[in-house]
């Protein structure tokens, strides 16, 4: 895929790592809608980074992806916006609390679940039914997914499941010429990090000692829409944290 004038949704895409990754997708010439539940200062401040960073247009779409009607009206909206659809970035997550197994309630497991596996999942069935001749699927996973974390043990088992559904979908869909990639980023240097000291703990016992820069998310993200010959495949992002474990 050519990323100049490429219609992409980046849902999730105005803060933390989803606005890194649609402000990349901007300064390559794409045409970037990011969702929001509703419009705020900050939606909008995003929409003219984006504009500022190159997009070739920006938008900011209504919508809430965390279930199936909700997933397929933000789509919906996002193809109507832009005049068709590409691709799907799928950034947004759910809460991120650190707690042990035990002292998790249904609402709390629900909340994790509800946006990062079947919000994704959702997400991308809608995009295919739009999608005209092939498309891109990409969703932010995450390293936890990958390794046995007992203090954050829904989002983790949430990330697992879109690390799986990556593989599922790039399986099922690959005869329709749809790509479906993860990135999986490690620990993060974000400006609005909420849990910014378990951060820079998790950075020190990886293999590079730092955190990872938004920009390598970016990029990362980047090489998946572009490299056509991907796809099924989970990337992570991580300065070694896999290595250590």
């Amino acid at each position: 895929m050519k990323l100049g004038g490429a219609r992409i949704l980046v849902v999730g895409g105005v803060r933390r790592l989803g606005r890194a990754v649609s402000l990349d997708l901007a300064a390559h010439d794409a045409c970037v809608a990011v969702s929001t539940r509703a419009r705020t200062r900050a939606s909008d401040e995003q929409v003219a980074a984006l504009l500022a960073a190159g997009a070739a247009e920006a938008y900011a779409v209504e919508g809430d992806a965390g279930g199936a009607g909700g997933a397929a009206g933000l789509v919906a909206r996002a193809v109507d916006t832009l005049g068709g659809l590409d691709a799907v970035v799928y950034a947004a997550s759910g809460p991120f609390v650190p707690r042990q197994p035990q002292e998790i309630d249904e609402a709390s497991w629900d909340a994790s679940l509800d946006v990062i596996a079947k919000g994704f999942f959702f997400t991308a069935v809608a995009a295919r039914e739009h999608f005209t001749s092939g498309g891109v699927v990409v969703v932010l996973t995450d390293y936890l997914g990958l390794q046995p974390w007992a203090t954050f043990a829904a989002h983790s088992a949430a990330k697992a499941a879109q690390i799986h559904l990556v593989r599922i979908l790039a399986r099922a869909w690959a005869p329709d010429s749809v790509r479906v990639c993860g990135v999986a980023p490690g620990p993060v240097d974000l400006d609005d990090d909420e849990h910014r000291e378990a951060t820079l703990r998790a950075a020190s016992r990886v293999a590079a000692e730092r955190l990872v820069a938004p920009t390598d998310i970016g990029a990362a993200v980047r090489f998946c829409l572009e490299t056509d010959g991907l796809t099924g495949v989970n990337i992570p992002v991580d300065n070694g944290s896999l290595v250590m474990s």
